[in-house]
């Protein structure tokens, strides 16, 4: 989003840099009111060049529609993804023809101030540099406004407060359960690192180097295997559904930032008037503060879930080699086929993105 965003205010840049560089840039947009003079003055040497004036009065919409669209940021007011496309669409227009009016007014200005001349560009382009100052301003203006946050109301802002406060008490919990999870494998990992070494110390005590019968190995390896394999499965899970419920916390961060930066905004840009203006302010001052802080908060807590998720990881990842080096045949039977299905998953979602 970032990316896309830079890079259609690097674009934007270059317009506004061309049509201040580039005079014959503004007489494109100015074609109009060039046609116009020529017929207001009356000067029968201009009509020859009247006509050509007029097919390129047909090009200036165009490029005028083309340089708003560029102005606009894809976050932006008018190209939000909340903004109907029919609204945005007008919005466009009604933006392209500010600038449009803007220009030909100047131009026409400048031509009626400079009277007569041999050619309706007689002395150059030295005419056209205050027409074109005239679009830079509009149109950085038109980006200017199109950046500004959309005003925002405390009930909105009582909403969202709420909103995060529900989902600090959501990932609470679930950071408290990933916790509880990293720590059962944490001490499963452990019981079963002490099993084997209490088993390799027996082996060696035993007359003859003569371990326990192998059917009471056998049958304590299978009941392991079965447990831990089911534990395992859940562990990883865990990790699975807490990194998909952080993910989602992450996106309703991003809204919660945008009402923030709208609700901080609000004094300058959105004015209470009549007997509860100041009481409404200091609302949305309250409102606005409760949401920050709640914002901070619920940030701190996904960062920490999602450390502990990649512990969590980390430990089920080890607890898949213990299992593989402590259950025997069954064991590494699992383990070679959970490998291979992670694999397959891997090889599936490279296909998915080159596809």
């Amino acid at each position: 989003m970032e990316k896309n965003s830079n890079g259609g205010c690097f674009v934007g840049l270059i317009a506004v840099v061309g049509l201040c560089c580039g005079a014959p840039l503004s007489m494109l947009l100015a074609a109009p009111a060039i046609a116009a003079w020529i017929e207001f003055s009356g000067v029968a040497e201009f009509k020859q060049y009247q006509q050509e004036w007029l097919w390129a009065s047909i090009g200036s919409p165009l490029l005028a529609l083309v340089l708003v669209r560029l102005m606009l940021s894809r976050t932006g007011r008018l190209r939000g993804g909340s903004v109907p496309l029919v609204k945005r669409w007008l919005g466009v227009l009604v933006r392209a023809a500010v600038l449009l009016a803007a220009v030909n007014v100047t131009t026409f200005v400048q031509l009626l101030r400079a009277g007569r001349t041999d050619h309706v560009i007689a002395d150059g382009t030295s005419k056209f540099w205050v027409t074109a100052l005239v679009g830079v301003v509009v149109l950085a203006t038109i980006a200017w406004w199109d950046g500004r946050p959309e005003p925002v109301t405390v009930e909105e802002v009582r909403a969202a407060a709420a909103d995060a406060d529900r989902a600090l008490r959501r990932v609470r919990a679930e950071n408290e359960r990933v916790r509880r999870q990293a720590e059962q494998v944490q001490a499963r990992i452990a019981k079963l690192r002490e099993r084997a070494a209490q088993a390799g110390g027996q082996a060696k005590k035993a007359p003859g180097g003569q371990r326990q019968p192998a059917e009471q190995a056998a049958g304590r390896s299978d009941v392991d295997f079965h447990s831990l394999r089911t534990f395992h499965r859940e562990s990883y899970q865990c990790a699975d559904t807490a990194h998909l419920a952080y993910q989602s916390t992450q996106t309703s961060l991003r809204f919660m930032s945008t009402v923030v930066r709208r609700a901080r905004s609000a004094p300058v840009h959105w004015v209470a008037v009549g007997r509860g203006a100041r009481q409404t302010r200091a609302e949305m001052r309250a409102a606005a503060t409760h949401l920050a802080r709640s914002h901070s908060e619920l940030k701190v807590h996904v960062d920490q879930g999602l450390r502990m998720v990649r512990t969590l990881n980390a430990n089920t990842s080890e607890l898949k080699h213990e299992i593989r080096d402590s259950c025997g045949e069954p064991g590494r039977r699992w383990f070679e086929e959970l490998e291979q299905r992670i694999e397959d998953a891997r090889n599936e979602r490279r296909l998915s993105r080159n596809g």
